[in-house]
């Protein structure tokens, strides 16, 4: 459907292209283009130019505000690149992070140094972590609960921190709890987590 800018150009395509010929011809209407000179067509292509340069600065007038409304709405997210440190005992796939994929983490011992996730868009606040268990027993044998989806038994809280600090090292428990720690470089196991390889050392060898 035509509007108003469309019947804009056209009225200044008609006014310029169109009218009566000569006084010879008064009763008669030719294009204008065999009967106006090459000045006046010149003016006619400006007329259009010019309607069509106003719908644009119109319609770029919206995007500062829409620029605006997305900064503002993008300020308490802080992108990441995240790597994961598991302590279980087992292996755990689909690990996610607010419902992103962040990688997956073998069992002891250390789990793994973990894979990184680049760019990963995290919210300032609680966060949730949930993974699906894997692995077999002594005897080769997958356990009875694997694929069962487990959720972080606590909802870590993580605030703005300085900007240098780009990863974030997301560590998982054998208590299903989760610690989320910001770094400035790639991260190492958490004191806690640590201390809890060093305990499976201690029981059965490096």
């Amino acid at each position: 459907m035509a509007n108003d800018s469309d019947c804009s150009v056209g009225a200044a395509i008609n006014s310029y292209l169109y009218e009566p010929a000569s006084s010879l011809q008064k009763n008669f209407t030719t294009p204008r283009f065999l009967a106006v000179s090459r000045r006046r067509f010149c003016l006619a292509l400006a007329a259009v130019s010019s309607t069509s340069l106003i719908g644009c600065q119109a319609r770029e007038t919206t995007s500062p505000k829409e620029g605006q409304h997305m900064d503002k709405d993008k300020k308490d997210i802080v992108y990441f690149d995240v790597n994961l440190k598991s302590y279980l005992d087992r292996p755990i796939f689909d690990v996610y992070l607010n419902g992103r994929d962040i990688g997956v983490a073998g069992g002891h011992p250390h789990g793994g140094n973990g894979g990184l996730m680049t760019g990963v868009p995290v919210p300032l606040g609680p966060q949730v972590v949930t993974w699906r268990l894997d692995g077999v027993d002594k005897d080769e044998k997958p356990y009875l609960d694997n694929g069962v989806v487990v959720r972080a038994s606590n909802q870590p809280i993580l605030q703005r921190s300085d900007s240098k600090l780009r990863y974030l090292g997301v560590h998982i428990y054998p208590d299903n709890t989760v610690e989320l720690v910001p770094e400035a470089f790639w991260p190492e196991a958490s004191p806690r987590g640590a201390q809890i390889n060093r305990e499976w050392e201690r029981t059965h060898g490096k």
